[in-house]
């Protein structure tokens, strides 16, 4: 089956190319792993100094597709970078997995290996529990007062704590809200999840979360859960519509409900002594340029959510919306995540009022 999301995309990218992206579950920290000598001497490397004049190539690495908003995000990153410096700084792009995963991507960057990548938050759950404030569950009612909430100088303070294990985050964009999907039955309630076996993100968070509502969960790794949903290893995941479409889950799934669980972000990540070897100009236009790319991959969030819910619909998933009154079960059974994460960081803390308050 085409996917609605190619067609979309693929417009959408060629419009622009023609016109000119478990760890600690408290909040203190954890030393990042010592990187090999041969890492260290990569990253020493990676961290000589640049005049504004010279010639500078990013290897970035992205373990997902194009058609995930951070791939976009990355994408549109690598057009403007290079042409707003006039060809001076390019980006060696390589996406599905080709350097890595996640996990894999995250080390190659504190090690200096490579310079960037953009990755789920989730992933820095190994060294700090400090960015699941962004994800913390129900705490964004839409897109817009995330995107409002992630510009913010209150989750700039955020970001700039990862500099601790020598990493600039320099945006944060959405992939797509998450839901549940699964083979066994509508989910209506939090009830309705007893018995059934789903697959969470590997983090301290979600695991936390998955124990606050009761929900059975399995690890599985990301690119194993096609085949674990086809041979019945789990009944379900918390997915986002977009990852069911473009990862062809929709042909061995049966049932989605809509939740809006949590979101789940993904920072552009640079490898920090790289990123300060650089000249201020040069500092402030990656900066530009990821504010502009992570404007231009939110935009488009919420119609690919639509046109995925579509494309499920088409494909025969049968769909329902959780009510008010059930939602509001999940709900309060997070609170007591809210008050282990807010109790023990006062960035977390800050970032939680800020986004309630917007």
């Amino acid at each position: 089956m085409k996917r609605i999301i190619s067609l979309v995309l693929t417009a959408s990218m060629m419009a622009a190319m023609l016109a000119g992206c478990g760890g600690s579950s408290t909040a203190s920290t954890t030393a990042a792993p010592a990187a090999p000598a041969a890492q260290e001497t990569k990253a020493a490397e990676a961290a000589a100094p640049a005049a504004s004049g010279d010639t500078i190539t990013i290897i970035m690495g992205h373990e997902g597709n194009d058609d995930l908003p951070d791939g976009i995000m990355a994408l549109k990153f690598n057009e403007l970078i290079e042409e707003k410096s006039n060809g001076r700084i390019k980006v060696d792009y390589k996406s599905n997995g080709t350097l890595g995963d996640e996990d894999e991507l995250v080390q190659q960057v504190m090690n200096g290996s490579i310079q960037a990548t953009p990755v789920s938050t989730s992933t820095f759950s190994n060294y700090t529990n400090i960015m699941d404030a962004l994800q913390l569950p129900f705490l964004y009612p839409d897109y817009e007062t995330e995107r409002t909430a992630l510009k913010s100088d209150v989750a700039r303070k955020i970001y700039k704590d990862m500099e601790e294990f020598g990493l600039v985050i320099t945006d944060v964009v959405e992939i797509g809200m998450r839901h549940f999907a699964n083979n066994k039955k509508p989910i209506t309630s939090m009830a309705d999840l007893a018995g059934i076996k789903m697959r969470i993100v590997p983090s301290a968070l979600l695991k936390d979360v998955a124990g606050a509502i009761k929900m059975e969960s399995t690890p599985v790794a990301y690119s194993e859960i096609y085949s674990a949903l086809q041979s019945g290893v789990i009944d379900g995941e918390e997915i986002n519509l977009i990852s069911i479409i473009s990862n062809s889950h929709d042909e061995v799934l049966k049932y989605v409900s809509l939740i809006g669980f949590y979101s789940f972000p993904s920072a552009l990540t640079f490898n920090q002594k790289w990123f300060e070897s650089l000249s201020e100009e040069d500092q402030a236009l990656i900066r530009e340029c990821s504010a502009e790319a992570m404007d231009y991959a939110m935009d488009q969030c919420e119609q690919i959510e639509q046109d995925c819910l579509k494309a499920c619909e088409e494909a025969g998933l049968e769909i329902n919306t959780i009510g008010d009154a059930e939602k509001q079960e999940f709900i309060d059974a997070c609170q007591s995540v809210y008050d282990n994460y807010c109790g023990q960081s006062e960035d977390i803390k800050e970032f939680v009022e800020y986004v309630n308050g917007l």
